[in-house]
């Protein structure tokens, strides 16, 4: 079984920060610090919790104000990669907010060691205009970390992080910093503008779709993020998406042979499924291939969830045999309920074949 993440946050990485906070910070009590983080509650705080924690701890046991302790706490990051590095943004955001274009700047230099997408947010919400015309520039910034800043700050629907009202009421204003980062040759950059662009989706398909259409074609990394943009639309089957990367809709296409190898499943168990797909078009077609599964509920019903096989070309008449599996074993974001199940084959988001199976 994996280690919790918030294990990274542990009495060691506490003592090495407060060991870095003390030999810049003359002021700075280490002892105090260590045994005040990792005091009688620590082992019950959760992930975020315990950053926050630190968070305090280092504000609590210093005599320096914000601006004098913020030089500090920037010059020791690159000392903390990764999730432990995501401290350093959260003391910025928590005592920062009354010095923007100081802790902006810190921001700027502290995403380049872990990221500050979370801090960031409550800047844009106090100081839209200005934050916002920052990131602008930070999308033309040299350092990839930066520039996925960006748009990852940016994203109206970001996982975990402080809502934007604003951002998803009107999502044209984070257009500009993605018009910028659409060629982008980082992917780690290309997957933030996708997943903004999934966002947008989700308050404003059209807007995400007219962007992604005018977008395409332009080159294989504009292509990517707009295949990854637009990834939730083209799982259901919406004919505008399908169409911007050149999938008909309106293609002809059969599926027979769809076949189980039982009907009748144990759970915590798993079945082979085969299906074929013919292309009955006279001519060239593609088809963006996948399949739907609709889980039993806790209540009864029946709930849809959609996989990706894969995007083929057809000749005229031909086919294709797909064999795949299926397994029911719990997983922390699926829990399997015994009863009815059916399963059905989609070609270009229309569903052409479907059986039912019972899990027991």
């Amino acid at each position: 079984m994996p280690e919790p993440l918030k294990n990274e946050f542990n009495e060691a990485f506490v003592t090495k920060l407060g060991d870095e906070l003390a030999r810049k910070d003359e002021s700075f009590n280490l002892d105090g610090f260590v045994r005040s983080t990792i005091n009688e509650n620590w082992e019950v705080r959760e992930l975020k919790d315990r950053m926050r924690h630190i968070t305090h701890m280092i504000h609590a046991h210093t005599s320096l104000d914000y601006l004098s302790q913020l030089p500090i706490v920037v010059d020791i990051a690159a000392q903390f990669s990764g999730l432990r590095g995501m401290t350093f943004p959260d003391y910025v955001e928590v005592y920062g907010l009354d010095h923007p274009k100081e802790s902006l700047k810190a921001l700027y230099e502290l995403t380049k060691y872990s990221s500050s997408e979370f801090a960031i947010r409550p800047f844009i919400l106090a100081f839209e205009k200005e934050v916002m015309k920052e990131m602008l520039q930070w999308s033309k910034d040299e350092n990839e970390h930066v520039r996925r800043l960006a748009s990852e700050g940016c994203r109206p629907r970001l996982p975990w992080a402080m809502a934007l009202p604003a951002f998803k009421k009107d999502s044209s204003l984070v257009l500009p910093i993605l018009e910028n980062l659409k060629s982008d040759e980082s992917l780690y950059v290309r997957k933030s503008v996708a997943n903004n662009i999934n966002d947008i989706t989700k308050d404003h398909p059209e807007v995400a779709l007219n962007l992604c259409a005018n977008w395409y074609g332009a080159n294989d990394h504009t292509d990517w993020i707009v295949k990854h943009g637009l990834r939730n639309m083209l799982k259901k089957g919406n004919a505008k998406a399908l169409q911007i990367i050149g999938f008909d809709d309106k293609a002809k296409f059969e599926v027979s042979e769809l076949q189980l190898s039982e009907k009748e499943v144990k759970m915590g168990g798993s079945f082979n499924f085969e299906f074929q797909i013919s292309n009955l078009e006279s001519k060239l077609a593609f088809a963006k291939v996948g399949f739907v599964v609709s889980y039993q509920k806790s209540n009864g019903s029946l709930s849809d969830k959609i996989f990706h096989v894969t995007e083929k070309e057809f000749a005229s008449d031909d086919s294709a045999k797909f064999n795949k599996k299926l397994s029911f074993r719990d997983l922390t974001t699926r829990k399997h309920h015994p009863g009815l199940h059916k399963i059905g084959v989609l070609v270009n988001g229309k569903k052409l074949a479907e059986e039912e199976f019972e899990l027991v």
